[in-house]
């Protein structure tokens, strides 16, 4: 379990709550209010909104100063600077408070990805199964639970290569990357001697709205233009800096 995943079990917990009284659907629009809400009082609870109240009047301003100065540009030197200067003063005060907001929203994500972003094949169907480098024998095997993917050498061969137990429906399993710590793959890792370098697996995206391209049927077609709205409402209502 990476950092980011750390949350994963609480989360669950809320959404089967949830899901006694709610489709999908409603528990989607309920996650993102939530994840609006929790972000934009993270960052005026995190960030010094007096100081950067300030700054964005510094900046403000430098920058009417410059637009009213009609002398050569030579002698511009001075505002130019102070303009830079405080711009960037006004976004060092922003970026600490902004990251430390956006990490909560990250383990969401990343959790809502793999809970409602695509499902396992009903049993007797198995999706494609690429592997890379190509030239490897990928079979579904849906006769136990859960599913396993089981990778042998080259068609012809016996020779077993992995054993992929599909215990979530994520797509893609690969040799462990240097940030598995921040998130970790529910499926494992492809051992780092293995000839395999990835292992994709073609799951039916789960969609949530009737009409439409697949895309815009997705759950982020519904989580964020939610959460941007209700974001955009408590920017206003908090006054936030």
């Amino acid at each position: 379990m990476g950092l980011f995943d750390l949350p994963a079990p609480l989360f669950d917990g809320v959404d089967r709550g949830m899901a006694s009284v709610m489709p999908p659907t409603l528990r989607l629009i309920v996650w993102a209010l939530l994840a609006a809400v929790g972000t934009m009082m993270l960052y005026k609870l995190f960030s010094p909104q007096a100081r950067i109240g300030a700054a964005k009047r510094d900046a403000r301003a430098a920058r009417q100063r410059l637009n009213a100065f009609d002398g050569d540009f030579a002698d511009a030197g001075p505002l130019i600077r102070d303009q830079f200067v405080t711009a960037f003063r006004q976004l060092g005060l922003v970026v600490p408070g902004t990251i430390l907001a956006i990490l909560p929203l990250l383990c969401l994500l990343l959790w809502a990805e793999t809970h409602y972003g695509q499902a396992l094949p009903p049993t007797g169907q198995s999706p494609a199964i690429i592997t890379q480098p190509a030239g490897f024998d990928a079979r579904w095997d849906d006769s136990i639970s859960p599913p396993h993917i089981r990778v042998a050498g080259p068609t012809g061969q016996s020779t077993p290569i992995a054993d992929i137990r599909m215990v979530a429906p994520v797509g893609v399993v690969t040799q462990k990357p240097w940030w598995h710590w921040l998130a970790a793959n529910p499926l494992g890792y492809l051992p780092d001697d293995s000839p395999l370098e990835q292992v994709i697996i073609e799951l039916p995206e789960r969609h949530y709205l009737g009409f439409g391209p697949g895309w815009m049927r997705s759950w982020l077609a519904i989580f964020i233009p939610v959460m941007f709205i209700v974001s955009l409402a408590m920017y206003k209502w908090l006054r936030i800096e």
